[in-house]
């Protein structure tokens, strides 16, 4: 049975904040003032929403505890007042980078319940060290400006199915994205190529598959090498017409407009072609808008035939987690029952 998406009644809201002067904000932190400072240094970037008639007032704090951002920071999120109504929230966090790359750092849920006790009022991420960083810190932080992209979701059902809080980042540079090849995905006159998948003719340039897809490359110039000039059509097995479509989509455009709804067929398109990028934005999607206890165990064996380690890892957290409360209420349980065996047998012995 496929995987199904998780639909639910929300609202999104998305918002743009640009910390400028990086480079001075770094020279303020001393990393050599203790083994594990306190945050020293940090900027703050408020924003409001309206929701059911009720303007929201929210504030983001990036907490820089290095002096250069493979260090890492901490963000801290929260609303400035209590919320009324009482929605459940989940923020996510991304990095745009100067190609408008969207790299996801982070996620905290936000929620509430009838209990006072219950209410998780701050919410923290830790945004790890990327070890690529050094190497990509202009493409990162063009202008000396760092570009945090905040969606803001607001569940609209009272219950609702959370993502999962592990990080599941989404950074992988590659080399070959420095060419654009977004104009040439418009043009069909010039492909040099024809891919058929189950019949369907893809027409492609073969110099985008050299750059974007050298697995994908290295097949399509064998057969072209032992049909001797011939112009015999590449055929690919193994992969869906409509997938396919997307992951050439995906290697003229470094994007794919409705991913979500087909993460399970571009993980598994991906892992076979060796896309990297597109097999790590896949995993985020599956974790994001597939993975409950449910189909936990389906989506572990398909993490692991695709070599997705941090779906298996994300997967792996949610079904310990789940372990942990069930074997939390248990004992919870257990404890009430032996407290009213015992109540009652007062009660017996009384009478």
């Amino acid at each position: 049975m496929p995987l199904k998406k998780i639909e639910q009644n929300v609202l999104k809201e998305y918002h743009t904040w640009k910390v400028e002067n990086m480079s001075e904000i770094f020279a303020k932190v001393n990393p050599d003032e203790d083994q594990f400072p306190n945050y020293p240094v940090n900027e703050t970037h408020y924003f409001s929403t309206e929701f059911q008639g009720h303007a929201v007032d929210w504030y983001v704090t990036l907490n820089f505890c290095e002096d250069q951002l493979q260090g890492g920071f901490m963000i801290d999120f929260d609303a400035i007042k209590k919320l009324e109504p009482k929605n459940h929230v989940t923020c996510n966090f991304y990095l745009i980078d100067a190609d408008k790359n969207k790299f996801f750092l982070g996620r905290k849920n936000r929620k509430f319940y009838e209990s006072p006790k219950s209410y998780f009022p701050t919410v923290h991420t830790s945004c790890l060290p990327y070890p690529e960083l050094p190497n990509t810190i202009d493409k990162l932080l063009p202008n000396d400006t760092m570009t945090l992209y905040i969606e803001l979701i607001t569940y609209l059902d009272g219950d609702p199915i959370f993502p999962d809080e592990n990080m599941i980042s989404t950074y992988y540079p590659d080399p070959s994205l420095s060419d654009d090849f977004s104009e040439l995905y418009k043009v069909q006159d010039d492909r040099d190529v024809m891919i058929y998948v189950q019949g369907v003719a893809f027409p492609v340039h073969k110099r985008v598959l050299r750059a974007r897809c050298p697995k994908l490359y290295e097949m399509v110039d064998y057969h072209q090498q032992i049909s001797d000039g011939n112009d015999n059509p590449v055929a690919l097995t193994g992969i869906e017409p409509e997938i396919f479509k997307r992951v050439l989509e995906f290697m003229y455009t470094r994007n794919v407009e409705d991913l979500d709804d087909h993460a399970v067929g571009l993980l598994e398109a991906a892992s076979k072609y060796e896309l990297i990028r597109l097999k790590n934005l896949c995993e985020e999607s599956l974790a994001s808008y597939y993975c409950t206890f449910e189909n936990s165990e389906e989506i572990k064996s398909l993490a692991a035939k695709c070599g997705a380690e941090q779906l298996f890892w994300t997967t792996d957290c949610l079904q310990q987690k789940h372990a942990e409360k069930k074997k939390n209420c248990f004992l919870f349980n257990n404890t009430v029952y032996k407290e009213l065996s015992l109540l009652q047998s007062g009660l017996s012995l009384h009478h």
